[in-house]
């Protein structure tokens, strides 16, 4: 990936971070399993990890191993920087040694708040969501472990 795009993603993390502080939240998650497969459910300050692997990685969930080999790239060249970025047709994953980010592709896309009625505001839970690496993949080795013994 090119350089540009990592430093963008960067500030855009930083802005958002000046917007959404950080919260050391534990990442809660449930799987449940339907005629469609394998089903993740995530709290609200993490509901884009679940429609992230929902929409991007329930398809192919060979991309998991893929992740987490990224993930222990990334400890083994701690502390020098890594950073990994991962774009799906509707989210991305972004991860780097401090924190995973998923965002959704269009939260890029121009919006004009000004056209919103008085008293509403534009709501993006569901399109950008941040954890700690340890979270994340134990988020991934769950869903791993749900899915082989439930599927």
């Amino acid at each position: 990936l090119s350089q540009k795009f990592c430093k963008f993603n960067r500030l855009f993390s930083a802005i958002i971070r000046q917007i959404y502080p950080f919260k050391e939240f534990a990442m809660e998650y449930q799987f449940t399993h339907s005629i469609h497969g394998v089903v993740a459910k995530c709290s609200m300050d993490h509901e884009a990890f679940a429609r992230w692997l929902n929409t991007e990685i329930a398809e192919n969930s060979q991309e998991i191993n893929k992740v987490l080999a990224e993930i222990d790239k990334c400890r083994a060249t701690y502390p020098n920087p890594y950073e990994y970025v991962l774009e799906g047709r509707e989210y991305s994953l972004f991860i780097d040694a401090d924190e995973v980010m998923v965002k959704a592709n269009n939260l890029d896309d121009a919006f004009d708040e000004s056209q919103m009625e008085d008293g509403f505001q534009f709501y993006d839970q569901e399109s950008i969501a941040f954890c700690g690496l340890e979270d994340f993949e134990n988020f991934l080795k769950a869903y791993q472990k749900f899915s082989k013994t439930y599927h």
